[in-house]
């Protein structure tokens, strides 16, 4: 989840934008406390979705924002949203994301980038070993990512195979240990369908690049390295708006009581946030 799952916040309402920002930043803080201050040079704003989906299971009362300065900000104070389940929980899973990430890369890069995540390395470990999460679900992680290396090693055809495990991934983390069965369903199949989303949408932005480099990529091997045509362009950006549908059916499954501030920044990101995203398809500006 790193650079895909954001708002379109020109269409956000003013107290919600405010609410998404504050969300951001309380994650920074959370980190800072949790992983040290090094750790928030990981921070996206991917990580923000998981907080604002995961903060339907957060008391009402447990859910608030004060004025604080920050280190980025030393001058003005701004709305930063306190400590509650959520952030921390999106915290622990970003850290163990992050760090699955990195080993990833590393196995994959050379030359001075690899030097680079190389350094980055022990950081990176610390703060996953000071993270806290389960150790059940950290488990379970690695072996969904270790599939896909495994098909990505015997060159898979098929992006739908491909980015099925991410989508079981992110499936499981988004559901991890929720009590009612609905809102369970819907925040597995958001995670589902949204770890195949970034999946196949990543292969499509990175098409050109990894046909050049001979890097694997699922759908160059079912182009057969062929420069994509408008049509099968659009046949990738139709098979990607099915998965934001998905998405949008299943956020309906989400309780979140009172609290519909979260519904609607969430569904801005799904309707609105991704389809932005995956406007190169179209030979639109993203």
């Amino acid at each position: 989840m790193f650079g895909y799952v954001k708002p379109k916040r020109e269409e956000l309402k003013i107290k919600d934008d405010a609410f998404y920002k504050a969300t951001y930043c309380g994650i920074c803080k959370r980190m800072k406390a949790l992983l040290g201050p090094l750790s928030t040079a990981t921070l996206t704003y991917d990580s923000v979705f998981l907080a604002l989906l995961r903060m339907a299971l957060v008391p009402d009362e447990d859910i608030s924002a004060s004025k604080r300065r920050c280190a980025l900000h030393p001058i003005k104070k701004r709305n930063i949203l306190n400590r509650n389940d959520a952030l921390d929980y999106t915290v622990r899973v970003f850290a163990e994301l992050t760090y699955l990430k990195l080993e990833d890369d590393l196995s994959d890069e050379s030359g001075a980038v690899r030097m680079a995540k190389r350094l980055a390395r022990p950081a990176v470990r610390k703060a996953k070993s000071r993270s806290g999460l389960s150790e059940a679900l950290a488990a379970s992680m690695k072996a969904h990512l270790d599939r896909i290396t495994e098909l990505e090693k015997e060159n898979c055809p098929s992006a739908d195979l491909c980015a099925a495990p991410f989508g079981e991934l992110l499936a499981e983390v988004f559901a991890y240990e929720v009590a009612d069965k609905h809102t369970a369903l819907g925040m597995r199949e958001i995670g589902r369908h949204l770890g195949i989303f970034i999946y196949i949408a990543d292969a499509a932005e990175d098409y050109a690049e990894d046909m050049e480099k001979s890097r694997f990529n699922p759908l160059v091997r079912m182009y057969e390295g062929k420069t994509l045509t408008a049509s099968e362009r659009e046949d990738i950006h139709t098979a990607l708006c099915y998965h934001i549908s998905r998405m949008e059916e299943a956020l309906m499954f989400v309780d979140f009581g009172k609290k519909e501030t979260l519904r609607r920044i969430l569904s801005n990101i799904i309707t609105l946030g991704l389809r932005e995203r995956i406007a190169f398809l179209k030979g639109e500006e993203k």
